[in-house]
């Protein structure tokens, strides 16, 4: 039995200043998920305004033009409606989740919210203080700092080694008119989609983005984003008062456009991504050495990274990292069976047939398609991509990749004192 495609077939409508409105009509429900997505994100930002399009995403929330922050608050929770929004190396996305009654007077303000806020000075600082917390709390989370060493590390100084957040200099360093300028460049309707899943009238609901979005105009400045140049394998160690110690191998791969992305997506759930994966078995079933450990794969525009996290106890950190440096020759030399490929499939079919069931999901697929790829992602479409990927086709891609050599490593130490330590 095979899923029917007629439960995701959304339709694209597009204003005539260039706004794309996505509606994914699903009768059965009496709720939906509505988002409004730009695409702008953190490597967008100017190298001396790190963390910037999040402080934008934050204030946003404070004061509009038309609505102070209470009253943002009240016409969202009085209607029982959640409101949220976060910011990704490359775009933001503010979102509600509603009930279909009220999506029109919710989307008022959430559109209100994206397109008029003030940004006051007053506003811009209590913000500040928020999001130094936010950076202290990551950095009290060493399987957060990780990763964002990582970026650092594989990336350099190009943006996207920028943590999202932004560190507490450059965050000490953003004004309002930073802010207002970011806001100003990259909220403009070349760079808005606007989608909606749930239990809604595309007509009704496209009309009311034309009354509330119809008169943005383009803005035809936008910045141009830059392939970050491509880096050596390194190795380095951070040493935090932790009490395990953490490691992270992190290769580049391609990004969400090439041809190897399938086979990529299926290598990751081999490797490293649920219970039978190899790194799960090896390291965490067999010999009990984590109980944390997995990979992921990350794809930009132009590029990604495929990573490999474990947390392990300081003296077994050694066996741990060389295990994991022989569970990648096995796929470099020996290669992936039939039997992975096909469970992996599986996986991802699950996962992706799943997802429909949730319409914050859906929306998420339609806002991310159309900043990604110029159209909303069908599931169905990317189930047969996963599905045309051949075993020799991934073991080609694994041969390529899965050279320890080629991998940089990162490792957070449990030590609190020590000369040749790296401090962040």
């Amino acid at each position: 039995m095979t899923a029917s495609r007629s439960i995701f077939s959304p339709v694209v409508t597009h204003l005539s200043n260039g706004i794309a409105v996505i509606c994914d009509v699903v009768p059965s429900v009496e709720s939906c998920a509505v988002g409004v997505w730009i695409s702008a994100g953190t490597r967008d930002e100017r190298r001396n305004e790190a963390g910037v399009a999040h402080f934008v995403e934050h204030t946003s929330f404070r004061a509009t033009a038309n609505r102070t922050t209470q009253r943002i608050a009240r016409e969202f929770e009085n209607v029982g409606a959640y409101a949220n929004a976060y910011t990704t190396k490359e775009e933001t996305c503010y979102y509600v989740r509603t009930l279909s009654r009220h999506l029109p007077q919710v989307f008022r303000t959430l559109a209100d919210v994206v397109l008029n806020p003030m940004f006051k000075d007053r506003d811009v600082e209590k913000e500040r203080t928020i999001i130094s917390e936010e950076i202290k709390s990551y950095e009290d989370e060493p399987e957060e700092l990780i990763f964002d060493i990582g970026e650092q590390q594989q990336f350099g100084k190009h943006v996207l080694g920028v943590p999202i957040v932004g560190s507490l200099e450059s965050v000490s360093k953003i004004s309002a008119d930073h802010v207002r300028a970011f806001h100003r460049k990259h909220y403009h309707a070349g760079a808005i989609t606007i989608c909606v899943s749930g239990n809604v009238d595309p007509e009704a609901f496209t009309a009311l983005v034309v009354e509330l979005f119809g008169g943005i105009q383009r803005n035809s400045s936008r910045y141009k984003r830059t392939t970050p140049p491509s880096v050596e394998p390194s190795t380095m160690t951070v040493h935090r008062s932790t009490q395990q110690a953490h490691a992270l191998w992190h290769v580049r791969t391609q990004g969400h456009q090439a041809p190897d992305r399938w086979a990529l997506q299926i290598l990751n759930v081999i490797l490293g991504d649920g219970m039978t994966s190899r790194l799960n078995v090896r390291l965490r079933e067999s010999k009990g050495l984590a109980y944390s450990v997995y990979s992921q794969l990350q794809l930009f525009g132009d590029c990604g990274v495929f990573a490999i996290y474990l947390g392990v106890e300081e003296r077994k950190l050694q066996k741990a990292q060389d295990m994991v440096a022989r569970e990648l020759l096995s796929l470099r030399d020996v290669g992936v069976t039939k039997a992975e490929l096909a469970r992996a499939k599986e996986q991802l079919r699950a996962s992706k047939i799943m997802s429909l069931e949730s319409l914050t999901q859906r929306m998420t697929m339609l806002g991310k398609g159309m900043l990604e790829d110029g159209e909303p992602e069908d599931p169905y479409k990317v189930l047969s991509f996963i599905d045309a990927v051949r075993l020799e086709e991934l073991n080609r891609v694994a041969a390529s990749i899965c050279d320890p050599d080629l991998w940089s490593t990162c490792i957070i130490m449990p030590t609190n004192a020590d000369a040749d330590a790296v401090h962040l």
